[in-house]
């Protein structure tokens, strides 16, 4: 039980980390009240600091799923 939720942490919090590398975006669009748009970039830093917490906040969840599931596989 233990190996499968370290193996299902390590796996989610790579996977998500990934993911959000490439689908999460740097720049945000925001329009001021006379319309004009302009554009917020995050540095580099800050965008991966973002990204790793996400993916900690994911990992945490899906294991906490997956233990929630050993544990009502073994009620039954």
């Amino acid at each position: 039980m233990e190996k499968l939720l370290v193996k299902t942490g390590i796996y989610s919090l790579v996977l998500s980390f990934f993911l959000l590398v490439v689908f999460m975006k740097r720049e945000e669009s925001t329009t001021d009240i006379d319309g004009m748009t302009s554009f917020i970039i995050t540095p580099y830093p800050e965008f991966f600091f973002h990204i790793f917490r996400y993916s900690i906040i994911t990992s945490i969840i899906v294991v906490m799923f997956v233990w929630l599931y050993i544990l009502l596989k073994e009620k039954e």
